[in-house]
């Protein structure tokens, strides 16, 4: 045989051989995955789809979903009491497309796939478990509407409720996506499972009503309460927004006159009790009277109600009917400041400080207790002065040379028919209820005063 014949025999040896081994391994990996394959970014070189798809269950076991109602608990939904697993069938799809006679260039290439597991369950057990759930046998509230109330109290806003009534085929079919996806918790209120109100605070009819009260509340008044800022805005006129017979809305005049009162209540300081320091070297509380702050609410409520409607937005003081004499300190606690006549009626003496000087020191004989005629404690305030006048009552007339109106009938006069003053004279032997002054004291008192000077009393 010649050298020829036997190298074409070695050859066709070789060649056989090497085909034998590559059809042997094409074949291995018609059954098993490529070298440098990966799936999920696992490596999965020369294991079989099978292999494959156990080491991902592996990976997913244990499966539960977590379902957050509206209210109460969340509810924690097991994968095995609903029969829940996945499918990796993929793998196999994938392993199909691979051709096995490739195996040489996979050597060198990386190959990376992504499986999405399919996920599958009983639909009886899972129907079975949804109707147990909490959220479907617990008592339900159903959804209400909200509302736009405008009656005698204002504008009333009632939101809507939502409630817990479930819708249960939305129920249903939000956990089937939820468990198809894998997902591993839903929100039963985000996912639409539950009855929902036809009329939110949103809605068109709701939403223009309020624009039209909106536009009446556009007047913005801030009151300077002799040193206090009380605003009356939006907040306050919404309350005071009501509707007609023929639907019409308004600003109700009486609600604003109202508040005027509170305000008025809240500022004003005649009529209400004093802290005093005396003459007499302490403090003490002295009764109400005429004098002090005083808001006029009948003149102020037309200028409020004429800036309201107009929609303003303007900054000024009240009208007052009454103001402490000029040039007290507003922010002042008593507002009496330093120039007053001070009355101890206990201890029957009299003061009257011009500036803080003292100017006048005087006993004096008030109203006679025991007829009933005790001259009133409390702050006033000098109404009126004038000379040669005379008093009269049931039964007196009485001429006196200076007359200082304090309250009423009753002021600082003089009395040349009293010899003594002070002491107890007051108690039986007072007066109708004047306060009774020497005539050098009363006729300095005149001669020095001006119309809303305070007059302290007390007893």
């Amino acid at each position: 045989m010649s050298k020829k014949k036997i190298a074409v025999i070695v050859t066709a040896g070789v060649l056989g051989f090497l085909a034998v081994c590559y059809v042997g391994i094409s074949i291995y990996f018609y059954q098993v995955f490529y070298p440098n394959t990966y799936i999920n970014g696992g490596n999965v070189s020369d294991a079989s789809p099978e292999a494959v798809k156990e080491a991902l269950l592996d990976s997913m076991k244990d499966y539960a979903l977590k379902v957050v109602p509206i209210d109460g608990e969340p509810i924690v939904l097991s994968g095995k009491s609903i029969g829940f697993h996945y499918n990796f069938d993929e793998v196999d799809e994938i392993k199909k497309k691979e051709m096995g006679w490739a195996w040489p260039v996979k050597f060198f290439t990386r190959t990376e796939y992504t499986v999405e597991a399919a996920c599958e369950w009983d639909q009886a057990k899972l129907d079975q478990e949804i109707d147990g759930m909490r959220c479907v046998t617990q008592e339900m509230t159903a959804p209400s509407d909200a509302s736009l109330v405008i009656d005698e109290s204002g504008v009333h806003l009632t939101e809507a409720v939502k409630g817990n009534t479930i819708k249960k085929e939305a129920l249903k079919k939000a956990i089937a996506d939820t468990l198809a996806e894998g997902k591993p918790e839903i929100n039963l209120d985000a996912s639409g499972c539950y009855e929902t109100p036809q009329i939110t605070s949103e809605s068109p009819e709701i939403q223009n009503e309020l624009k039209k009260v909106e536009e009446l509340c556009k007047a913005e008044v801030t009151y300077n309460f002799h040193g206090t800022e009380e605003k009356i805005g939006r907040d306050q006129i919404w309350n005071w927004v009501r509707k007609d017979g023929e639907g019409n809305l308004y600003i109700d005049e009486g609600a604003a006159y109202d508040y005027l009162c509170e305000l008025a209540y809240r500022h004003d300081t005649v009529g209400v009790y004093r802290d005093f320091w005396s003459s007499r070297g302490y403090t003490m509380t002295v009764d109400p009277g005429t004098y002090g702050w005083g808001t006029s609410v009948d003149s102020e409520i037309g200028p409020l109600m004429d800036d309201l409607v107009n929609k303003r937005v303007v900054r000024r003081d009240p009208a007052y009917y009454m103001t402490p004499y000029p040039g007290v300190d507003p922010n002042s606690p008593d507002d009496i400041g330093n120039t007053y006549i001070e009355i101890d009626l206990s201890g029957q003496y009299l003061w009257y400080y011009i500036n803080g000087e003292l100017i006048v020191s005087t006993p004096i004989t008030s109203g006679t207790m025991s007829t009933g005629h005790g001259t009133p404690s409390g702050v006033y305030y000098v109404c009126s002065y004038s000379r040669n006048i005379v008093l009269t009552g049931d039964d007196y007339r009485q001429p006196v040379d200076f007359w200082i109106q304090v309250v009423g009938g009753i002021g600082i006069h003089d009395s040349l028919w009293r010899s003594v003053y002070g002491g107890s004279e007051y108690l039986n032997a007072g007066s109708h209820g004047c306060i009774n002054t020497p005539y050098d004291a009363v006729s300095n008192i005149y001669w020095n005063i001006d119309i809303g000077v305070p007059v302290v009393m007390y007893y």
